[in-house]
């Protein structure tokens, strides 16, 4: 078919690209462009696993919101960073992406020390940073107006596991073996503020980064009669801690924070880690909830040589909740509309942890975890979700 232009015959196609050329052009240019979120993440280095497997998450998220239109019609651009798990090269790389970028949030930063570094640039650039994979008490509490978080920070976790301890376990000769920094004296607040209302001792044990000889605070604890060992650190640590107790011929249980429930602790710890107990934050990989395999069957799909984690869960479902975010605030991207979608999240329930709650004065959104234990070569959840109290 074709139409009369002057004296000109011009094909129908041809008419109808002209039109839809001229409605782009009458929509908004914003309405066009992608939304752009950033991250910083060590993707080299010793984390570098944990940082790349955590933007695995969040590119796999957004590829599949892509997918199914963006959100509002806008697709979502993610730009990541590496910071080899330095703060100042966060700080560097957060005001690339905010002032070069111009990405409009900051998503998923990896790495506790890192993230904390970053708040004064988030408080002065005013820019939302959301769900980063941490656990800082800091983050939270006071409450910034920009930054909310999905993981329970290892205070919360220290509560849930006292409790356990004490009231399921009926165990009250605790020592914590922690990694001397800001994380493990976060962790013993949490364990001090719970043994401390039943008016427990608290048998407190520190070790510094990098040690590699346990020998001496294992030692220690054994000699103080202790029954159950709170281990705080990574789980090439933990391994060497219950390796030097089983060289002893002690068993004590062991019990620890979200790290000690990675797979790798069976791979260091081999069949010493049988037994031990550890917070879970969110739901394992070999769960059986739709929530969980839809993620699994996402990662492959997306990205199909690379291996799910609990790390790269985190990644996606920080970005699942941000497009929840997006459409919560009308497609708005600015900083009030961020926060004040973020703060209408109630008893949100992704399906891969606790249900989140935020509000103006609570910007932490789960402060509950559950207890596993690990049985035959495997992390198996063995409470529902336990609110820190």
């Amino acid at each position: 078919m074709q139409e009369r232009t002057g004296t000109r015959l011009l094909p129908r196609r041809a008419i109808l690209a002209a039109g839809a050329a001229i409605v782009m052009a009458a929509l908004p240019a914003k309405a066009q462009e992608p939304i752009k979120v950033g991250m910083s993440g060590p993707f080299s280095g010793g984390l570098s696993l944990l940082g790349q497997s955590v933007r695995d998450g969040v590119e796999v998220a957004f590829a599949e919101i892509n997918d199914q239109g963006g959100v509002g019609g806008r697709k979502l651009q993610f730009i990541a960073e590496d910071d080899g798990y330095e703060p100042m090269r966060t700080i560097a790389s957060a005001r690339k992406l905010v002032e070069q970028d111009k990405v409009v949030s900051l998503l998923a930063v990896t790495g506790t020390a890192p993230s904390a570094a970053l708040l004064p640039f988030v408080t002065e650039s005013k820019t939302p940073m959301l769900f980063p994979y941490a656990f800082s008490h800091s983050l939270t509490t006071p409450v910034k107006r920009d930054v909310f978080t999905t993981l329970p920070e290892v205070r919360v976790q220290m509560l849930v596991l006292a409790n356990y301890i004490l009231k399921d376990l009926k165990q009250t000769k605790v020592a914590a073996i922690y990694q001397n920094d800001d994380f493990g004296q976060d962790a013993v607040a949490g364990l001090d503020e719970r043994f401390g209302r039943d008016k427990m001792p608290l048998v407190k044990l520190p070790f510094d980064r990098g040690t590699t000889n346990f020998s001496g605070v294992v030692a220690q604890a054994k000699a103080a009669g202790v029954e159950h060992v709170v281990f705080l650190g990574i789980p090439k640590d933990a391994a060497l801690v219950m390796r030097e107790a089983n060289n002893l011929g002690w068993k004590p249980q062991f019990s620890g924070h979200n790290a000690l429930g990675d797979p790798q602790t069976f791979q260091l710890a081999g069949p010493l880690a049988e037994g031990a107990i550890a917070i879970a934050v969110m739901e394992p990989l070999d769960s059986d909830k739709p929530a969980v395999k839809a993620f699994i069957a996402a990662q492959q799909k997306y990205k199909p040589n690379t291996k799910p984690t609990t790390y790269s869960m985190h990644g996606y479902q920080a970005g699942k909740i941000y497009a929840e975010v997006l459409k919560r605030s009308g497609g708005k991207t600015d900083e009030a509309s961020i926060v004040s979608a973020l703060e209408s999240l109630k008893a949100f329930d992704t399906g891969l942890m606790a249900p989140l709650t935020f509000s103006a004065d609570q910007h932490a959104g789960s402060l509950s975890g559950a207890i596993m234990k690990a049985e035959g070569g495997k992390w198996k959840i063995i409470s529902g979700w336990l609110a820190a109290n």
